[in-house]
């Protein structure tokens, strides 16, 4: 067998277990997962899982960049959109209902990641950080009053507060929107600016941009443009602490 008959082989195996185990879940939630019971499925022994995947929590990233993947492509959400912040909500959109559509897969890939705290907290591996991406879009129209990193942290935390405020109690359809709109509504007041005139907005908001685009200042070296973003990083900018946060949020 060739090399590439092997690649192939091995792509098609792996297909078969991310199937079996997204299946899995699907049907049972996080606890039906068990190494066992995706061998079984997918009809192979249990050290090729390991051989493929190295342990349950490879499985884990694998099955939830899988079914992300499968998910984005069913819902063909455009992310291509001329405003960064109707992007953005879109991209929420979206995140909210993976979510309630796979409640049992994002538990589990939550959980998992919250029990590892070495791990990357953005995204499964493989898997493209949208939010980061959206974010980094918002910051570079100069509009973004916060860090794109305290943005990222507050849409994720809020995002899953969100899911898993619906999963736990029933909602109808109104419901369900009204509380994902509300809540984005709440962190786009905090941390984006009203649309205006460059010279109107916020200096928080034109440094935060400076930063964003900084890659793209070609005519600067990358010792030079390293420098510049240190620069407009120091002192914090737009980095709220928690009570600040609290008090912006009303509570």
């Amino acid at each position: 067998m060739s090399t590439e008959e092997e690649d192939t082989q091995r792509h098609r195996l792996r297909e078969t277990i991310l199937l079996a185990a997204s299946e899995l879940i699907a049907e049972g939630g996080a606890a039906a997962m068990t190494t066992r019971a995706v061998a079984v499925r997918a009809g192979v022994q249990a050290p090729t899982i390991y051989r493929l995947f190295e342990d349950k929590q490879g499985l884990v990233r694998a099955v939830a960049a899988y079914v992300l993947e499968t998910y984005a492509r069913s819902k063909d959400v455009a992310d291509d959109d001329a405003d960064p912040v109707v992007a953005l909500r879109t991209a929420w959109r979206a995140h909210i209902d993976f979510g309630l559509a796979n409640p049992g897969l994002y538990l589990l890939m939550n959980d998992a990641t919250r029990a590892s705290r070495g791990a990357d907290a953005s995204a499964p591996t493989g898997i493209p950080d949208v939010l980061t991406v959206r974010v980094r879009a918002v910051a570079a129209a100069g509009v973004l009053l916060v860090t794109e990193e305290r943005a990222v942290d507050l849409i994720r935390a809020a995002g899953d507060g969100v899911i898993r405020s619906l999963l736990t109690s029933p909602a109808d359809a109104e419901r369900m929107s009204t509380l994902s709109n509300d809540m984005l509504d709440a962190i786009l007041g905090r941390i984006v600016e009203g649309r205006g005139e460059t010279s109107s907005r916020p200096v928080d908001a034109l440094l935060i941009q400076l930063r964003a685009v900084a890659d793209e200042l070609t005519d600067l070296s990358a010792a030079e443009r390293a420098l510049l973003r240190e620069w407009v990083s120091r002192g914090d900018v737009g980095r709220g602490s928690p009570a600040q946060d609290a008090a912006a949020f009303g509570s």
